[in-house]
């Protein structure tokens, strides 16, 4: 779904799949022009969310996904910090692995970026109104959902 002057707009798999250039040719999607958006994917099964991926991007004049700089959440060296760690944490086959302390500044880095990529709470309130179906109390979209401001026992933000 596309966060979108308030509303949330849902996307088909095969337009969001092109548009991220993933199995499919790339092309754009309707109504995302250049600036910053957020999206997110959630895995809906026999009446139940079980979970949310929230996506934050900037977008390029062309409709394309850019270089956001991290949208300011992580500094130049701290940046190039993540990135090294990033690197060395994907490689396959895995010559270096990070040590406990360089996978606990690893994690630290990715909550800080996951966070940002979160909708506002007023977005998420927005989000959980179209929706076909709701969390279940163990379910893992709780995780975006508390962070994002709602409560499990009020189900309010």
């Amino acid at each position: 779904m596309h966060l979108r002057d308030g509303s949330w707009h849902s996307i088909d798999w095969k337009s969001w799949m092109a548009f991220r250039g993933l199995q499919e040719p790339w092309s754009p999607l309707p109504h995302v022009t250049a600036g910053e958006h957020y999206f997110v994917i959630c895995v809906i099964e026999d009446g139940r969310l079980f979970q949310i991926h929230p996506h934050r991007y900037l977008i390029n004049d062309d409709g394309r996904i850019g270089d956001d700089g991290y949208f300011g959440v992580l500094s130049n060296s701290e940046a190039k910090r993540y990135e090294a760690l990033n690197k060395r944490y994907y490689e396959y086959p895995q010559t270096r692995p990070l040590t406990d302390q360089e996978q606990k500044e690893f994690d630290a880095f990715r909550d800080r970026l996951w966070k940002s990529w979160l909708p506002s709470a007023a977005a998420i309130r927005e989000l959980m109104t179209v929706l076909p179906a709701l969390p279940e109390r163990e379910d893992a979209a709780w995780h975006v959902l508390e962070a994002s401001g709602l409560s499990r026992t009020s189900g309010q933000a």
